[in-house]
């Protein structure tokens, strides 16, 4: 933060701007803001994801400095002078809440707050919950899978004569049926 940048913010538009920069730390944006600059590097398809991405980690800072300080207006009318004071220096001496899309953001906090909305966060939990289940189920099919195509080996191993069982060993010792079927065999593995 520059001398001239905070000489051209008063108190409030300076507590404002650091409660904005606050938001940022305690969210760990800088963690999203990075892994979205490695895709659009990997993939250049995707820099537009990264450049929203950004805007929208910008707003939440913004709404978060806006709930903290108790005015909105206060928040737009730091954000709008600290891009006008940062517009010169170089892009190392500026604060992230001078990038964005500044004008976009101003216009937002000098709306009316945006509504809290449950429904996107309650529907991906439910996505969540459901890929997680899923997955669970998946896994419990593979092993089951797994212990069929062992239990077939066995018997097909058990109907061949007994030297040519002896040239072809059984690959896991422990997956052999002579233990006496199925369920006992799930009981020695455990």
């Amino acid at each position: 933060m520059s001398r001239g940048m905070l000489r051209c913010l008063g108190d409030a538009e300076r507590e404002a701007l650091l409660a904005h920069e606050r938001a940022h730390l305690r969210g760990r944006h800088h963690h999203f803001q990075t892994v979205w600059r490695l895709t659009a590097a990997v993939n250049p398809l995707l820099r537009p994801l990264a450049e929203a991405g950004g805007f929208v980690l910008e707003r939440w800072a913004d709404e978060e400095a806006a709930a903290r300080i108790g005015s909105r207006t206060v928040v737009a009318r730091a954000v709008g002078r600290a891009a006008l004071a940062s517009a010169g220096l170089p892009r190392t001496a500026t604060l992230t809440a001078t990038g964005g899309a500044v004008p976009q953001r101003v216009q937002a906090l000098l709306a009316p707050p945006p509504p809290r909305r449950t429904l996107p966060f309650a529907a991906g939990a439910l996505l969540l919950t459901l890929c997680c289940a899923s997955l669970a189920h998946a896994a419990s099919d593979s092993e089951s899978l797994v212990e069929s195509a062992e239990r077939a080996q066995c018997a097909a191993d058990a109907e061949v004569p007994g030297a040519a069982r002896s040239a072809h060993p059984p690959r896991r010792p422990d997956a052999c049926c002579h233990h006496g079927g199925a369920g006992e065999h799930r009981s020695h593995r455990r």
